[in-house]
Protein backbone atom coordinates (compact mmCIF):
# COMPACT_ATOMS: atom_id res chain seq x y z
CA UNK A 1 0.00 0.00 0.00
CA UNK A 2 2.95 2.31 0.67
CA UNK A 3 3.98 1.85 -2.96
CA UNK A 4 0.57 3.01 -4.22
CA UNK A 5 0.52 6.04 -1.90
CA UNK A 6 4.01 6.95 -3.10
CA UNK A 7 2.93 6.48 -6.72
CA UNK A 8 0.22 9.14 -6.34
CA UNK A 9 2.72 11.39 -4.54
CA UNK A 10 5.29 11.30 -7.34
CA UNK A 11 2.86 11.24 -10.26
CA UNK A 12 1.35 14.56 -9.19
CA UNK A 13 4.85 15.84 -8.38
CA UNK A 14 5.60 15.63 -12.11
CA UNK A 15 2.85 18.21 -12.59
CA UNK A 16 4.67 20.55 -10.19
CA UNK A 17 7.23 20.82 -13.01
CA UNK A 18 5.08 20.61 -16.13
CA UNK A 19 2.21 22.93 -15.13
CA UNK A 20 4.16 26.07 -14.17
CA UNK A 21 7.29 25.68 -16.31
CA UNK A 22 6.13 24.37 -19.68
CA UNK A 23 5.38 27.89 -20.91
CA UNK A 24 8.84 28.94 -19.75
CA UNK A 25 10.48 26.13 -21.72
CA UNK A 26 8.70 27.23 -24.90
CA UNK A 27 9.74 30.85 -24.40
CA UNK A 28 13.34 29.71 -23.81
CA UNK A 29 13.26 28.19 -27.30
CA UNK A 30 12.68 31.67 -28.71
CA UNK A 31 9.07 31.28 -29.78
CA UNK A 32 6.82 34.35 -29.75
CA UNK A 33 3.83 34.62 -27.44
CA UNK A 34 1.54 33.90 -30.39
CA UNK A 35 3.42 30.71 -31.28
CA UNK A 36 3.54 29.69 -27.61
CA UNK A 37 -0.24 30.04 -27.47
CA UNK A 38 -0.68 27.81 -30.52
CA UNK A 39 1.73 25.20 -29.13
CA UNK A 40 -0.03 25.14 -25.78
CA UNK A 41 -3.34 24.65 -27.59
CA UNK A 42 -1.84 21.59 -29.33
CA UNK A 43 -0.67 20.37 -25.94
CA UNK A 44 -4.17 20.68 -24.50
CA UNK A 45 -5.80 18.96 -27.48
CA UNK A 46 -3.38 16.02 -27.22
CA UNK A 47 -4.12 15.94 -23.49
CA UNK A 48 -7.83 15.57 -24.25
CA UNK A 49 -7.48 12.84 -26.89
CA UNK A 50 -4.82 10.79 -25.08
CA UNK A 51 -6.78 9.70 -22.00
CA UNK A 52 -9.81 8.71 -24.09
CA UNK A 53 -7.83 6.43 -26.41
CA UNK A 54 -5.59 4.97 -23.73
CA UNK A 55 -8.54 4.36 -21.39
CA UNK A 56 -10.46 2.39 -23.99
CA UNK A 57 -7.49 0.09 -24.48
CA UNK A 58 -7.19 -0.37 -20.71
CA UNK A 59 -10.86 -1.32 -20.41
CA UNK A 60 -10.56 -3.75 -23.32
CA UNK A 61 -7.28 -5.43 -22.44
CA UNK A 62 -6.69 -4.70 -18.76
CA UNK A 63 -3.04 -4.61 -17.57
CA UNK A 64 -3.13 -1.14 -15.99
CA UNK A 65 0.39 -1.60 -14.66
CA UNK A 66 1.81 -2.14 -18.14
CA UNK A 67 -0.10 0.85 -19.53
CA UNK A 68 1.19 3.14 -16.77
CA UNK A 69 4.78 2.00 -17.35
CA UNK A 70 4.48 2.48 -21.10
CA UNK A 71 2.85 5.90 -20.72
CA UNK A 72 5.57 7.02 -18.29
CA UNK A 73 8.29 6.06 -20.78
CA UNK A 74 6.59 7.85 -23.68
CA UNK A 75 5.87 11.01 -21.66
CA UNK A 76 9.53 11.04 -20.56
CA UNK A 77 10.59 10.81 -24.21
CA UNK A 78 8.35 13.79 -24.88
CA UNK A 79 10.03 15.81 -22.14
CA UNK A 80 13.45 14.79 -23.48
CA UNK A 81 12.45 16.03 -26.93
CA UNK A 82 11.46 19.38 -25.44
CA UNK A 83 14.74 19.63 -23.53
CA UNK A 84 16.82 19.06 -26.67
CA UNK A 85 14.50 20.56 -29.30
CA UNK A 86 16.16 22.33 -32.22
CA UNK A 87 13.13 22.68 -34.49
CA UNK A 88 9.41 23.38 -34.39
CA UNK A 89 8.69 19.81 -35.53
CA UNK A 90 10.69 18.37 -32.62
CA UNK A 91 8.90 20.72 -30.23
CA UNK A 92 5.47 19.66 -31.49
CA UNK A 93 6.43 15.98 -31.22
CA UNK A 94 7.63 16.49 -27.65
CA UNK A 95 4.48 18.36 -26.64
CA UNK A 96 2.16 15.76 -28.16
CA UNK A 97 3.97 12.82 -26.54
CA UNK A 98 4.09 14.57 -23.17
CA UNK A 99 0.43 15.62 -23.14
CA UNK A 100 -0.95 12.42 -24.69
CA UNK A 101 0.69 10.05 -22.22
CA UNK A 102 1.17 12.17 -19.09
CA UNK A 103 -2.51 13.17 -19.04
CA UNK A 104 -3.41 9.51 -19.56
CA UNK A 105 -1.78 8.55 -16.27
CA UNK A 106 -4.40 10.29 -14.11
CA UNK A 107 -7.52 8.34 -15.14
CA UNK A 108 -5.63 5.03 -15.08
CA UNK A 109 -4.34 5.66 -11.54
CA UNK A 110 -7.78 6.79 -10.39
CA UNK A 111 -9.42 3.73 -11.92
CA UNK A 112 -6.78 1.38 -10.49
CA UNK A 113 -7.29 2.78 -6.99
CA UNK A 114 -11.09 2.65 -7.24
CA UNK A 115 -11.01 -0.95 -8.44
CA UNK A 116 -8.52 -1.91 -5.74
CA UNK A 117 -10.68 -0.36 -3.00
CA UNK A 118 -13.97 -1.52 -4.58
CA UNK A 119 -15.15 2.06 -4.92
CA UNK A 120 -14.55 3.02 -1.25
CA UNK A 121 -14.55 6.82 -1.48
CA UNK A 122 -12.90 7.31 1.90
CA UNK A 123 -9.92 5.14 0.98
CA UNK A 124 -9.66 6.66 -2.49
CA UNK A 125 -9.63 10.27 -1.30
CA UNK A 126 -7.00 9.49 1.30
CA UNK A 127 -4.66 8.06 -1.31
CA UNK A 128 -5.52 10.81 -3.82
CA UNK A 129 -4.69 13.45 -1.22
CA UNK A 130 -1.10 12.21 -1.27
CA UNK A 131 -0.95 13.43 -4.86
CA UNK A 132 -1.80 16.88 -3.55
CA UNK A 133 0.92 16.55 -0.91
CA UNK A 134 3.45 15.73 -3.63
CA UNK A 135 2.43 18.73 -5.75
CA UNK A 136 2.58 21.11 -2.77
CA UNK A 137 5.85 19.69 -1.46
CA UNK A 138 7.74 20.12 -4.71
CA UNK A 139 6.14 23.51 -5.43
CA UNK A 140 7.37 24.81 -2.07
CA UNK A 141 10.74 23.10 -2.49
CA UNK A 142 11.30 24.72 -5.88
CA UNK A 143 10.20 28.10 -4.51
CA UNK A 144 12.57 27.84 -1.51
CA UNK A 145 15.59 26.67 -3.51
CA UNK A 146 15.04 28.77 -6.65
CA UNK A 147 15.18 25.60 -8.70
CA UNK A 148 15.06 24.62 -11.47
CA UNK A 149 17.08 27.15 -13.46
CA UNK A 150 14.34 28.84 -15.45
CA UNK A 151 16.77 29.88 -18.19
CA UNK A 152 17.73 26.27 -18.92
CA UNK A 153 15.34 23.75 -20.45
CA UNK A 154 17.80 21.00 -19.58
CA UNK A 155 17.55 21.97 -15.91
CA UNK A 156 13.74 22.05 -15.99
CA UNK A 157 13.46 18.80 -17.90
CA UNK A 158 16.00 16.98 -15.75
CA UNK A 159 13.89 17.50 -12.63
CA UNK A 160 10.83 16.14 -14.45
CA UNK A 161 12.76 13.10 -15.68
CA UNK A 162 14.17 12.32 -12.22
CA UNK A 163 10.70 12.39 -10.65
CA UNK A 164 9.32 10.31 -13.56
CA UNK A 165 12.07 7.74 -12.99
CA UNK A 166 11.14 7.43 -9.31
CA UNK A 167 7.48 7.04 -10.27
CA UNK A 168 8.38 4.36 -12.84
CA UNK A 169 10.31 2.33 -10.26
CA UNK A 170 7.40 2.53 -7.84
CA UNK A 171 4.92 1.28 -10.45
CA UNK A 172 7.14 -1.74 -11.06
CA UNK A 173 6.19 -2.80 -7.55
CA UNK A 174 2.43 -2.70 -8.19
CA UNK A 175 0.34 -5.82 -7.91
CA UNK A 176 -1.52 -6.60 -11.08
CA UNK A 177 -5.24 -5.97 -10.87
CA UNK A 178 -7.21 -9.24 -11.16
CA UNK A 179 -8.71 -9.65 -14.63
CA UNK A 180 -12.51 -9.85 -14.69
CA UNK A 181 -14.80 -10.99 -17.52
CA UNK A 182 -15.99 -7.94 -19.43
CA UNK A 183 -19.62 -9.04 -19.56
CA UNK A 184 -20.05 -9.45 -15.83
CA UNK A 185 -20.61 -6.98 -13.04
CA UNK A 186 -19.33 -7.36 -9.51
CA UNK A 187 -22.08 -9.75 -8.58
CA UNK A 188 -21.46 -12.07 -11.50
CA UNK A 189 -24.65 -11.04 -13.32
CA UNK A 190 -24.41 -10.53 -17.05
CA UNK A 191 -24.56 -6.86 -18.05
CA UNK A 192 -26.98 -5.62 -20.66
CA UNK A 193 -27.78 -2.21 -22.12
CA UNK A 194 -25.62 0.91 -22.16
CA UNK A 195 -22.39 1.17 -20.22
CA UNK A 196 -23.47 4.57 -18.87
CA UNK A 197 -26.76 6.07 -17.67
CA UNK A 198 -28.56 9.38 -18.23
CA UNK A 199 -27.21 10.85 -15.01
CA UNK A 200 -23.67 10.40 -16.36
CA UNK A 201 -24.40 12.56 -19.40
CA UNK A 202 -26.08 15.27 -17.32
CA UNK A 203 -23.31 15.11 -14.73
CA UNK A 204 -20.51 15.55 -17.28
CA UNK A 205 -22.26 18.68 -18.60
CA UNK A 206 -22.59 20.08 -15.06
CA UNK A 207 -18.94 19.25 -14.39
CA UNK A 208 -17.88 20.96 -17.62
CA UNK A 209 -19.67 24.19 -16.67
CA UNK A 210 -18.04 24.14 -13.24
CA UNK A 211 -14.60 23.58 -14.75
CA UNK A 212 -15.25 26.29 -17.33
CA UNK A 213 -15.41 28.75 -14.46
CA UNK A 214 -12.19 27.27 -13.05
CA UNK A 215 -10.34 27.89 -16.33
CA UNK A 216 -10.30 31.64 -15.59
CA UNK A 217 -8.15 30.86 -12.56
CA UNK A 218 -5.96 28.11 -13.99
CA UNK A 219 -5.11 30.18 -17.08
CA UNK A 220 -5.01 33.77 -15.82
CA UNK A 221 -4.52 33.78 -12.05
CA UNK A 222 -0.72 34.09 -12.26
CA UNK A 223 -0.97 37.06 -14.64
CA UNK A 224 -3.68 38.57 -12.40
CA UNK A 225 -1.30 38.40 -9.45
CA UNK A 226 1.64 39.95 -11.27
CA UNK A 227 -0.05 42.50 -13.54
CA UNK A 228 -3.09 43.55 -11.52
CA UNK A 229 -1.93 43.18 -7.91
CA UNK A 230 1.88 43.38 -8.32
CA UNK A 231 2.27 40.19 -6.29
CA UNK A 232 5.08 37.84 -7.37
CA UNK A 233 4.41 34.97 -4.93
CA UNK A 234 2.93 32.71 -7.61
CA UNK A 235 4.32 29.42 -6.27
CA UNK A 236 3.28 30.28 -2.72
CA UNK A 237 -0.29 31.14 -3.73
CA UNK A 238 -0.63 27.98 -5.82
CA UNK A 239 0.73 25.91 -2.94
CA UNK A 240 -1.78 27.55 -0.57
CA UNK A 241 -4.69 26.59 -2.83
CA UNK A 242 -3.43 23.04 -3.36
CA UNK A 243 -2.73 22.63 0.36
CA UNK A 244 -6.25 23.70 1.28
CA UNK A 245 -7.71 20.87 -0.79
CA UNK A 246 -5.87 18.18 1.22
CA UNK A 247 -8.14 18.15 4.26
CA UNK A 248 -11.22 18.92 2.17
CA UNK A 249 -10.69 15.82 0.03
CA UNK A 250 -10.41 13.58 3.07
CA UNK A 251 -13.55 15.09 4.62
CA UNK A 252 -15.43 14.73 1.33
CA UNK A 253 -14.42 11.08 1.05
CA UNK A 254 -15.63 10.31 4.57
CA UNK A 255 -18.97 12.08 4.08
CA UNK A 256 -19.64 10.43 0.72
CA UNK A 257 -18.66 6.95 1.86
CA UNK A 258 -20.87 7.21 4.96
CA UNK A 259 -23.77 8.38 2.77
CA UNK A 260 -24.00 11.69 4.62
CA UNK A 261 -24.01 13.52 1.29
CA UNK A 262 -24.40 12.64 -2.39
CA UNK A 263 -22.09 13.78 -5.21
CA UNK A 264 -24.74 16.23 -6.43
CA UNK A 265 -24.60 17.99 -3.04
CA UNK A 266 -20.84 18.41 -3.42
CA UNK A 267 -21.32 19.75 -6.96
CA UNK A 268 -23.75 22.35 -5.62
CA UNK A 269 -21.35 23.39 -2.83
CA UNK A 270 -18.46 23.59 -5.31
CA UNK A 271 -20.47 25.69 -7.76
CA UNK A 272 -21.44 28.28 -5.17
CA UNK A 273 -17.90 28.31 -3.73
CA UNK A 274 -16.56 29.08 -7.21
CA UNK A 275 -19.07 31.90 -7.59
CA UNK A 276 -17.91 33.48 -4.32
CA UNK A 277 -14.24 32.92 -5.16
CA UNK A 278 -14.45 34.63 -8.55
CA UNK A 279 -16.48 37.53 -7.18
CA UNK A 280 -13.83 38.05 -4.50
CA UNK A 281 -11.09 38.24 -7.15
CA UNK A 282 -13.18 40.71 -9.16
CA UNK A 283 -14.40 43.01 -6.39
CA UNK A 284 -11.65 42.65 -3.75
CA UNK A 285 -8.41 42.87 -5.74
CA UNK A 286 -6.06 42.76 -2.76
CA UNK A 287 -3.66 40.43 -0.95
CA UNK A 288 -6.34 39.51 1.61
CA UNK A 289 -8.85 38.91 -1.17
CA UNK A 290 -6.46 36.56 -2.94
CA UNK A 291 -5.82 34.63 0.29
CA UNK A 292 -9.55 34.20 0.87
CA UNK A 293 -10.11 33.14 -2.71
CA UNK A 294 -7.30 30.59 -2.65
CA UNK A 295 -8.65 29.01 0.52
CA UNK A 296 -12.02 28.54 -1.20
CA UNK A 297 -10.20 26.11 -3.49
CA UNK A 298 -10.81 23.61 -0.68
CA UNK A 299 -14.52 23.54 -1.54
CA UNK A 300 -14.30 24.46 -5.22
CA UNK A 301 -11.98 21.53 -5.97
CA UNK A 302 -11.30 19.61 -2.74
CA UNK A 303 -14.98 18.69 -2.41
CA UNK A 304 -15.55 18.53 -6.16
CA UNK A 305 -12.98 16.00 -7.39
CA UNK A 306 -13.76 13.13 -4.96
CA UNK A 307 -17.46 13.61 -5.67
CA UNK A 308 -16.82 13.52 -9.43
CA UNK A 309 -14.77 10.31 -9.22
CA UNK A 310 -17.37 8.67 -6.97
CA UNK A 311 -20.15 9.82 -9.30
CA UNK A 312 -18.49 8.54 -12.48
CA UNK A 313 -17.55 5.21 -10.89
CA UNK A 314 -21.22 4.50 -10.23
CA UNK A 315 -22.70 5.88 -13.41
CA UNK A 316 -20.66 3.68 -15.76
CA UNK A 317 -20.10 -0.07 -15.83
CA UNK A 318 -16.94 -1.24 -14.14
CA UNK A 319 -15.90 -2.70 -17.50
CA UNK A 320 -15.78 0.92 -18.80
CA UNK A 321 -14.65 2.69 -15.62
CA UNK A 322 -11.31 3.89 -16.97
CA UNK A 323 -13.05 5.31 -20.03
CA UNK A 324 -15.66 7.00 -17.82
CA UNK A 325 -13.00 8.66 -15.68
CA UNK A 326 -11.11 9.65 -18.84
CA UNK A 327 -14.25 11.31 -20.21
CA UNK A 328 -14.51 13.25 -16.94
CA UNK A 329 -10.88 14.37 -17.21
CA UNK A 330 -10.85 15.02 -20.97
CA UNK A 331 -14.33 16.32 -21.78
CA UNK A 332 -15.38 17.42 -18.30
CA UNK A 333 -12.19 19.33 -17.46
CA UNK A 334 -9.79 19.38 -20.42
CA UNK A 335 -12.12 20.67 -23.12
CA UNK A 336 -13.60 23.43 -20.88
CA UNK A 337 -10.03 24.47 -20.05
CA UNK A 338 -9.22 24.92 -23.75
CA UNK A 339 -12.43 26.79 -24.51
CA UNK A 340 -12.27 28.83 -21.33
CA UNK A 341 -8.67 29.87 -21.92
CA UNK A 342 -9.35 30.95 -25.50
CA UNK A 343 -12.42 32.97 -24.59
CA UNK A 344 -10.80 34.32 -21.44
CA UNK A 345 -7.87 35.77 -23.35
CA UNK A 346 -10.23 37.81 -25.50
CA UNK A 347 -12.13 39.05 -22.44
CA UNK A 348 -8.97 40.09 -20.58
CA UNK A 349 -7.59 41.84 -23.65
CA UNK A 350 -10.80 43.83 -24.20
CA UNK A 351 -12.33 44.30 -20.75
CA UNK A 352 -9.82 43.32 -18.05
CA UNK A 353 -9.65 40.83 -15.20
CA UNK A 354 -12.71 42.07 -13.31
CA UNK A 355 -14.99 41.31 -16.24
CA UNK A 356 -13.26 37.95 -16.73
CA UNK A 357 -13.90 36.75 -13.19
CA UNK A 358 -17.44 38.14 -12.97
CA UNK A 359 -18.49 36.64 -16.30
CA UNK A 360 -16.96 33.24 -15.52
CA UNK A 361 -18.75 33.13 -12.18
CA UNK A 362 -21.93 32.69 -14.26
CA UNK A 363 -20.68 29.30 -15.47
CA UNK A 364 -20.25 28.16 -11.87
CA UNK A 365 -23.69 29.51 -10.96
CA UNK A 366 -25.23 27.68 -13.92
CA UNK A 367 -23.60 24.40 -12.86
CA UNK A 368 -25.04 24.71 -9.34
CA UNK A 369 -28.51 25.64 -10.58
CA UNK A 370 -28.56 22.73 -13.05
CA UNK A 371 -27.96 20.39 -10.13
CA UNK A 372 -31.32 21.53 -8.73
CA UNK A 373 -33.02 21.28 -12.13
CA UNK A 374 -31.79 17.71 -12.69
CA UNK A 375 -31.73 16.71 -9.02
CA UNK A 376 -34.05 13.75 -9.56
CA UNK A 377 -31.91 12.45 -12.43
CA UNK A 378 -28.70 12.92 -10.43
CA UNK A 379 -30.10 10.95 -7.50
CA UNK A 380 -31.50 7.96 -9.38
CA UNK A 381 -30.14 4.53 -8.31
CA UNK A 382 -26.60 4.04 -9.64
CA UNK A 383 -25.85 1.86 -12.62
CA UNK A 384 -22.94 0.16 -10.85
CA UNK A 385 -22.99 -0.68 -7.15
CA UNK A 386 -19.55 -1.07 -5.65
Amino acid sequence: MVILYSSFFFMYSIYAIVNPFLQVMLRNMGYSYEVVGVLLSLFEIAGIVGPLLVARQVDKRGNMKGVVLFSTILSSLGMTALMLSTSIAMTVLGLVLLAFFLRSLMPVLDSYANNLFNGDSQKYTLIRSFGTVGFVFFSLLFAATNQPDLTSNVSIGTYALIISCVFFLLVLGWKREPRRPRNQDLGGVEQTGHWFDRAFVVGIFIIALNRMSMSSISSFFSLYLVEELKINAISLMNALAAGSEFGAMIIAGILIQKRKVLPVHMFIASGFAMVVRLIIYALLPSYSGVLAGQLLHSIGYGFFHPAAIYFVSRRVRRSHRTLGISIYISLGTGLPAVLGSSLGGLIVESFGYRTLFLSYSLFALASALLCFVFYRTMTTPPLEKV
